[in-house]
């Protein structure tokens, strides 16, 4: 769907943050169901997402794929991508720090952005470009349905967290639960192509999904 001020990010008519608030304080006056009448909700409904939406990618909006920063997720080894490109351990300690900081979620205090923008930064250096990527798109995907109010975060975040654990135990066990896992979310037609490319990239790293004769999701064109 399209979204308003992101278009306008991109274009350059909004630069700032404190412009992205003031432009949606005036479409607010002006969608406002207290102020147009009963019956009229679903139009700032849809306004605050996409602000909601725009305000949490502002920088990837404003500057592309450059970090506020100046550099490019994933732009060097050490932070954590293998040199033949395969994730190392710090990818996987980043992502269970972004679930215990509350993946996935838009921080509202300072104190708390802080810490959440911190692990979020941290788990984008480890995954590299192509990873950071599809981080981003499964992200925003899962704030968008949630802004919408169909969250499908628990059996992801459920399926993320198994993932996880195989790669700290690697039992026999917790693989054929992942293998059957991953083959419901492939084959759930409400699964969006950004939610399965993410989970698909690390099910690939941990040599799970051939099991399943399928194309991975995360590699295609």
């Amino acid at each position: 769907m399209a979204n308003r001020f992101a278009r306008k990010i991109k274009s350059g008519d909004i630069v700032s943050i404190v412009e992205l608030k003031s432009e949606f304080k005036e479409l607010a006056k002006l969608t406002h169901p207290d102020l147009r009448g009963p019956g009229t909700e679903g139009e700032f409904i849809t306004a605050r997402a996409e602000y909601e939406a725009a305000l949490r990618d502002f920088e990837r909006h404003r500057f592309g794929s450059r970090a506020a920063s100046g550099r490019q997720p994933g732009s060097g080894t050490a932070r954590g991508t293998a040199t033949d490109g395969r994730l190392t351990d710090t990818a996987w300690t980043c992502m269970a720090l972004l679930l215990k900081r509350g993946f996935p979620k838009v921080p509202r205090h300072d104190k708390e952005k802080l810490r959440y923008e911190y692990a979020r930064w941290r788990l984008l250096e480890a995954l590299g470009t192509h990873g950071g990527e599809l981080f981003g798109d499964f992200e925003s995907e899962l704030l968008d349905l949630k802004a919408f109010g169909a969250d499908p975060s628990p059996p992801i975040l459920r399926f993320l967290r198994d993932l996880m654990d195989y790669h700290a135990e690697g039992l026999p066990a917790m693989r054929t639960h992942i293998v059957l896992s991953l083959g419901r979310l492939r084959s759930d037609p409400g699964v969006s192509l950004a939610i399965r490319g993410f989970t698909e990239l690390l099910s690939l790293e941990l040599g799970i999904g051939g099991e399943l004769d399928s194309e991975p999701w995360g590699t295609r064109g």
